[in-house]
């Protein structure tokens, strides 16, 4: 049996359990060397230069979503979907249509800096952060078979080894006193490393040549140009809020919001590592089996759910000393920002279960409209509270915007077939654990104590009300049991 085929196989789904949990660890690790790294440089900048550094990678970052136009996810799907010199083909193409894209992508976030009169340094930083998206782009547009043969252990490697020197390079910049400048060029070097990697991984199965064919370009983007926009948009809007809270709010709050954000974007990263591992199984199970695809994200959601509940509690909880650590007492203004994006990454966590199974099923109309009234929900709300109430005003624009594409979401699933529609019964039962969490808050302990407590209440809870889907619970018994015995 090939590599590939065994997405046709029961055993796909323990691949991607298994694969789940190690891209899990994988980014704990990666959360650590991230907090650290964010822990250096905010201290290094402080309030307002931070505020400036996040919001020149908040710009560049929209402006890669819009370039990029979600093609590592639509790689992903067509290298499963496709065979042959077909396959060949088509991952030549994307390559070099990537490769040009991001090219345009460095011109643009150049020009937005200069159209937002952004200083001369935050310029130049824009313009380098660029190079190093572009270089890392081509090395995940290289790793693509890694996803989907389900070879979860490399890829972790390959993340882990970016976060790894991405945090190296930020305390050498720090140790040297390096300014915004170097801390937004350090991309270029580690993702040189990173596509050498690659390039050793993937030489034999992914071709290397990329094509640079407008006419090839244009036919790949005629048909996917909706689902392009669909995943584009989805990144755009929440991080077009840190950019438009710089034009309304002062450098201060500015500041402020920066800090919680990048709290926001850390923790916001995981349901994307959790759905990206089961996509190529969604995937074919869209083209396949539509039983099982409801099966598959039924209990997505489920687990996606209740860590989302553990966001909520950990960021509501524990702002103080997240905000503590990752920032210091300078940005003490951001603990109540970051409890309002507590709830905003509870909502994260299920979204990205229902995106990626709408992207699956080819919904890719109704994601861009549900995604351009949520992008303009959180552009009014955030200009309009942001310029009032600074950090705070952006924190509830956001979720707003984020309340109204869950919403959204939920009724294009409901219009592909009610299968499809998440059942809340099993993640109900975790409501009352939930809520025993987050009283700890008014516990009179130390901020660290209630934090670490309030999270093993929400966990115990959780699995006491079998709250947990039984595929992740069946191997952590198995493990227990075994460990047991030998005991």
């Amino acid at each position: 049996m090939s590599e590939l085929d065994v997405l046709d196989t029961p055993e796909a789904g323990r691949r991607v359990v298994r694969g789940g949990a190690l891209r899990v660890a994988g980014f704990v690790v990666g959360i650590a060397c991230s907090v650290i790294a964010a822990a250096l440089v905010t201290r290094h900048l402080g309030t307002v230069d931070y505020g400036r550094y996040q919001t020149v990678v908040a710009l560049v970052t929209i402006i890669q979503a819009v370039t990029d136009l979600g093609m590592t996810t639509l790689g992903l799907r067509e290298y499963v979907q496709r065979r042959g010199e077909e396959r060949t083909t088509f991952m030549r193409v994307l390559l070099g249509l990537r490769l040009a894209l991001t090219a345009l992508g460095i011109v643009a976030a150049t020009v937005a800096a200069v159209v937002l009169g952004y200083d001369a340094e935050m310029i130049a930083g824009a313009a380098l952060m660029g190079l190093g998206v572009m270089i890392s782009i081509l090395a995940w547009t290289l790793a693509i078979p890694l996803s989907a043969e389900l070879r979860m252990g490399l890829v972790t490697a390959l993340d882990l080894g970016r976060q790894l020197l991405t945090a190296v390079a930020i305390v050498v910049v720090v140790l040297v006193g390096g300014g915004l400048i170097p801390l937004l060029a350090l991309q270029i070097p580690v993702s040189v490393l990173l596509l050498a990697t690659t390039l050793s991984l993937v030489r034999g199965v992914m071709p290397l040549r990329p094509m640079f064919h407008a006419r090839r370009w244009v036919t790949l983007l005629r048909p996917t140009v909706t689902f392009s926009l669909a995943t584009a948009v989805g990144m755009l809007y929440i991080y077009a809020a840190l950019v438009l809270t710089e034009l309304v709010a002062s450098d201060h709050e500015t500041g402020l919001f920066a800090a919680s954000f990048r709290v926001f974007v850390i923790v916001g990263s995981v349901p994307g590592v959790l759905v990206t591992t089961a996509f190529p199984v969604l995937s074919r199970a869209a083209r396949d089996d539509r039983e099982r695809l409801s099966y598959a994200a039924q209990r997505l959601f489920e687990g996606c759910a209740v860590l989302g509940g553990a966001a909520l509690v950990f960021c509501v909880v524990g702002a103080k000393p997240i905000i503590d650590i990752v920032a210091g007492s300078q940005f003490a203004g951001s603990v109540p920002v970051l409890r309002i994006q507590g709830a905003v990454l509870a909502l994260t966590f299920v979204i990205a279960v229902w995106g990626f199974t709408l992207l699956a099923l080819h919904r890719h109309r109704e994601m861009i409209a549900v995604n351009l009234v949520a992008l303009t929900v959180s552009a009014v709300t955030v200009l309009t509270l942001a310029s009032a109430h600074g950090a705070t005003g952006a924190a509830v624009g956001t979720l707003l915007g984020e309340s109204v594409l869950a919403c959204g979401y939920l009724i294009a699933l409901a219009r592909c077939g009610r299968a499809l529609v998440p059942r809340p019964g099993r993640v109900a039962r975790a409501l009352p654990a939930l809520g025993l969490a987050l009283a700890c808050l008014a516990l009179p302990v130390p901020a660290i104590a209630s934090t670490v407590l309030a999270l093993a209440v929400y966990a115990t809870g959780a699995l006491l009300c079998r709250a947990v889907p039984d595929e992740l619970t069946r191997p952590l018994a198995r493990v227990l049991a075994v460990r047991g015995r030998g005991a």
